[in-house]
This record gives structure tokens, sequence and C-alpha cells, in this order.
């Protein structure tokens, strides 16, 4: 059977009531141009509106482009960026598979063969192959359809059409994954004690210690699967952790690197400018002025 709901990196539903999320956003909001590597127990869609996206699934990068999409399995360790820092708009509908399972039978012959998958990660979707372009038609509607106060009967449909040709065109799918279902569920919990102690002093050894590896071995499964250091997404956990409390608070400077788990304003001044672009002052002013 499948869990109650469950998230980590404290991803939270728009409506607590209705598990669904539906939103359009754009990689410029992201400082540097990068969203957090993240999972969750939803399965997710992206349909790009304008501009080219990297997504990189498991630490396998696709390149996306305007009319493309994206399918993201459940529980898969995911990212969003542009290396060029271009910009990119894009719509999200992101679900949870209990919303599919109507009855056990439903639950069991179409949605857990799907979601256990370990070989079936993601799909990426063309506007050229029908049944792609049909799935990312529905992405659309379900946007377009997000005010409405049928949304949840009409996005309802739409997701039973999209999960009906995931099925039919990937339920025995060629195996993606490289390898490593223990390396993921090992960085996932290295990833989730950060977000759960960034505020506190951490080091390689606590990070190391959350995976229940040795510290090569932790280097290599951040390297591997998100090209950076533990230290160095550490650092920028904080970092965007301080750029949400920059845009969204009033707080000193000080006071957000304290509360960010920096050991001192200038230090964080000098981490935000190196992997920011941009002074903290500099960063709030701008953000807050393209928020009007």
């Amino acid at each position: 059977m499948l869990n109650s709901l469950e998230y980590s990196l404290n991803m939270e539903f728009e409506d607590i009531d209705y598990p669904v999320t539906i939103r359009r956003e754009r990689l410029s909001a992201f400082p540097n141009y990068a969203q957090e590597s993240h999972w969750h127990d939803d399965v997710e869609f992206l349909s790009i509106l304008s501009g080219r996206m990297k997504c990189t699934i498991n630490g396998e990068s696709v390149e996306l482009s305007q009319d493309e999409g994206v399918f993201i399995n459940s529980r898969q360790m995911h990212v969003v960026h542009s290396d060029t820092r271009t910009d990119c708009d894009y719509v999200v509908v992101r679900f949870h598979p209990l919303l599919l399972c109507a009855t056990k039978n439903i639950e069991s012959r179409f949605v857990l063969p799907v979601i256990e998958n370990p070989d079936f990660p993601y799909a990426v979707l063309s506007p050229e192959i029908e049944w792609q372009r049909s799935v990312l038609d529905s992405i659309l509607r379900i946007y377009y359809m997000r005010h409405e106060t049928t949304l949840a009967l009409g996005a309802q449909g739409e997701f039973f059409h999209i999960w009906e040709q995931i099925f039919r065109h990937n339920a025995k799918a060629p195996a993606k994954v490289r390898e490593s279902t223990p390396q993921l569920s090992q960085l996932k919990d290295m990833i989730n004690f950060i977000s759960l102690n960034y505020q506190r002093k951490i080091s390689l050894e606590d990070i190391r210690m959350a995976g229940n590896i040795g510290k090569t071995s932790c280097c290599l499964i951040f390297q591997k699967y998100l090209n950076q250091t533990p230290n160095t997404y550490l650092t920028v956990f904080r970092l965007r952790k301080g750029a949400d409390l920059l845009v969204k608070t009033d707080k000193a400077i000080v006071e957000i690197s304290e509360e960010v788990g920096f050991s001192g304003a200038s230090y964080f001044a000098e981490a935000f400018k190196k992997h920011m672009g941009e002074m903290p002052s500099e960063y709030r002013k701008k953000r807050r002025v393209m928020s009007e």
C-alpha cells in the first residue's frame, strides 16, 4: 500500500486539503538560476513555455526547450537549473499518487508498477510524439483551470488521462538509472540531515554519519549526483535560506547570517557574492523590485 503523505525538505502543497501543486515558475526566481536538489513522494510534470533549462534526475541531466516537458517519478532526486544563467518560463504540476488510487485494484495494477519501478525515474515529453503531446496538453489544461471552483473534478480527469498514457507507454520502460538505490538513499539521508540542522555548526563528519558511510564515499556521492562537495552543498543551502529571508523579511543581514548558520555577516556576504553573483543588500533590493 502507498504511504501517507510524506515530504522531504518541507515541500508543501499549496492547498492542504487537495494534495496538488499547480504553478508557473521562472528559473530567474531562484538564486543563481537553480532550484534546490530535492525529492518527494509526489509525481511531478514540467512543461516549458519559453526558454531552456537542464533537469537533473538522480545525477543524469536532460536538456528541455520550449514546448517540451518531463515526467519525474516519485522519490527521485532532482533539480532544475541553467548553467548559463538564462531564464526559463515553465509550468509545474505535482500530485500525490494517492489521487489515482480509487480502488486497491487500480493501485496494485496501474499505480505501484510505475512509482515502484527503479528503472523508470523519468521520461522526457516531446510535442513531436502524439501520446507525449497529449500529456503536455493536459498539463497546460490543468494549469489554466487552477482558479476554477471545479478544479478538483476537472484536474482529476486529466490526471487519469496522463497516468493512462504514462502506464501504457512506460510500464515496462528500459533501465535508465545508472545504479544505486543504496547511494541515493544515503544521499537523501545526508541532505535531509542538512535541511534539519543547517542553522547550527555542521562538519563533514556529521554529514557522513547521517549517511552511515565514510568521508570518501560521502564526497564521491555528492559529486556524482549533485556535482558538488558536501560542504559546498551545505553553504549553498544556507545561502538559499538566507536569500529567502532577505526578500521576505526586514531582518538585518547580520541577523540573517546567524539564523542560517554562518559565523558572521562578513563571511555570509563574501559567500553570497561568490555563489549568487551579488552582495546580499543588492540581491534584496533587486528581488523586492521584481516582486512589486
